[in-house]
């Protein structure tokens, strides 16, 4: 084991390389990835991307948040009051339900109806300044599954950093992996539950190093050990602790081991949204023994407290609703002890990293590239998802093909008749059918299953949806040209004959035809896919859109005859004016 450790030295260049002074060593690569970097920190001072992030404490007083549901308000957070300091790692800990996630909403801006007082360095600080200055890792952290560790980090730096250089860009990537201890996995597929890929804690140091890209001044981090076992969960929060060395960090967690419990500098505890310790985590033991609730020898200092903060059931529990009366009585008599003043000097630091970072680095929380570059960046990330993952256009393929030969078999050599002007209008009328379904479907089935990654990309302000949708019709429209080649070569061939076809201009009048409805059904996929968000919904809404502009597209029924009401769908139909309709009567 001794051999795995790097020396200090090499620990060093690599903190050097984001800013940071060396902290205690850790077994991050081997020696020949050590060698490599020593050499590039040496010939290159570009490592040292962003300017360095100010000393930020924040402080909330009384906050108090409200929700009204069925005509009830619920109460998620009343007389809460707490610090957190750079240089420390704060742990908000309390049973489920205390509001722990809800606090660090309101901390990190993302909730605006938080009633009471948030300051910065002792200063009241709009949502939208907070929120430039804080960095939010999420509990249930979603990434593109095949994708490998370095190209997500490289396309949300490409994202977040703004319009600089490539070299630039890939300095900060290879800095943040060597920082969170990503080196072995750089080039291995996240995965996902239907790929294998890195391991749970290897997604959690991710996210993180997602976030400290920017270098943001304050981490904010929810469950970061959810689904962990007790040795990676340690090996997270180890890693947190770190990142705290030279910012402020906070995490909320639920019940860690004694292990875990130990990394943290601070604790802030909640129980039925109120605080009821703050304060550094060794003290936190001798508070509860001092109000008779002492903490059992050997037991694990966070059990402990939240059998005393839990409350089972608030019709039944009477003693634990007074245990946690008490506390929570007790504390707001030790309150204005955590309180601090303004100090002025920080001010300054805050507003020069602000100037830094959007005049050198183009980085502000609205976007950071242009609307054409973002959706450059997102149009490349598609298509590198589409590639390693070519099953479902194989699918679509095979798909076309099968359904263009059968019926072309079907419809075999039409003769110029009566009859078969007839049966040519059903075989185009199944054609467009088939590329209504076959090209609406995939779309209203694939959009949900992206979106909740999309929404969190778009609440952090990476992109506009304006940049995602051209990005993704960009790569979709090879698709939406060779699948309707795909369907007509066939199908025209084998129903005309090769001899006997009407003309080159007939098959380039059909083929922009079937593009264009191609073109059309991806965007209703679109449509419908956005306006009901669920994958299992959205093919069912999806059907029942189709089925009436089917019936009323003129093929089955004279529209003379529609009912009044019914009649506006004609206007809008693909099927009436895909050029199928034709009257009998000519």
């Amino acid at each position: 084991m001794a051999s795995a450790t790097p020396s200090a030295s090499s620990v060093t260049l690599r903190w050097r390389a984001v800013g940071k002074d060396a902290p205690d060593p850790l077994a991050f690569g081997t020696p020949d990835e050590e060698e490599e970097i020593r050499k590039k920190l040496d010939h290159d001072e570009s490592c040292k991307l962003l300017p360095e992030a100010p000393q930020l404490t924040i402080q909330w007083h009384d906050l108090a948040l409200r929700v009204v549901a069925n005509n009830t308000e619920k109460v998620i957070l009343h007389d809460a009051n707490g610090v957190a300091q750079p240089g420390e790692l704060l742990a908000i800990m309390g049973p489920s339900g205390a509001g722990k996630s809800s606090l660090l909403d309101c901390l990190s801006g993302r909730n605006e109806n938080v009633e009471g007082s948030i300051l910065v360095n002792g200063v009241q600080t709009s949502t939208q300044k907070l929120r430039k200055l804080v960095a939010y890792a999420m509990q249930d952290e979603m990434f593109h599954s095949t994708l490998t560790v370095k190209e997500h980090l490289w396309f949300q730096a490409r994202l977040r950093l703004g319009q600089i250089s490539k070299k630039q860009c890939q300095d900060r990537v290879n800095a943040v992996i060597q920082e969170l201890g990503l080196t072995r996995c750089r080039d291995t597929l996240i995965g996902g539950w239907m790929l294998r890929g890195i391991s749970g804690g290897e997604k959690k140091r991710l996210a993180f190093a997602s976030e400290i890209l920017t270098n943001p001044a304050v981490l904010f981090v929810d469950e970061p050990t959810s689904g962990l076992d007790s040795c990676m969960a340690r090996a997270v929060v180890q890693q947190l602790k770190q990142l705290a060395t030279k910012r402020t960090v906070v995490t909320a967690i639920h019940q860690p081991s004694s292990e875990v419990y130990a990394l943290f500098d601070r604790l802030y505890l909640l129980a039925e949204g109120a605080t009821v310790f703050e304060g550094p985590a060794s003290e936190a033991v001798t508070h509860f023994a001092s109000l008779g609730l002492p903490c059992p020898q050997f037991m694990n200092p966070a059990d402990h407290f939240m059998e005393q903060l839990v409350v089972l059931e608030r019709a039944t529990d009477n003693e634990g609703l007074a245990r946690v009366q008490r506390l929570k009585d007790a504390w707001k008599q030790q309150k204005s002890s955590t309180w601090v003043t303004k100090i002025p000097g920080y001010l300054v630091d805050i507003v020069v990293y602000e100037v830094e970072r959007e005049e050198d680095f183009g980085y502000n929380y609205e976007t950071s590239l242009p609307l054409w570059g973002q959706a450059e960046v997102l149009a490349h990330r598609n298509a590198l998802r589409l590639a390693r993952d070519p099953m479902a256009f194989r699918l679509q393929v095979l798909q076309t093909l099968i359904f263009s030969f059968l019926l072309g078999l079907i419809y075999f050599q039409l003769e110029v008749d009566q009859k078969g002007i007839r049966n040519f209008s059903g075989a185009f009328f199944y054609i467009v059918t088939d590329q209504v379904y076959s090209a609406s479907m995939p779309a209203i089935i694939s959009v949900p299953v992206e979106l909740p990654i999309v929404y969190r990309e778009l609440d952090v302000g990476l992109y506009h949806i304006g940049a995602w949708f051209l990005a993704k019709n960009l790569c979709e429209l090879p698709s939406q040209i060779v699948l309707p080649i795909l369907n007509l070569v066939p199908i025209y061939f084998l129903i005309f004959g090769i001899f006997g076809s009407p003309g080159s201009l007939v098959f380039i009048q059909m083929l922009i035809l079937l593009v264009a409805m191609n073109s059309a059904c991806v965007a209703f996929g679109y449509a419908v896919s956005c306006i009901c968000r669920r994958v299992d919904i959205a093919p069912i809404v999806g059907n029942i859109v189709i089925m009436p502009l089917l019936l009323l597209g003129g093929m089955f029924v004279d529209p003379e005859r529609v009912p009044a009401m019914f009649r506006w769908l004609q206007l809008v139909t693909p099927f009436k004016r895909s050029g199928v309709y034709t009257n009998d009567r000519t």
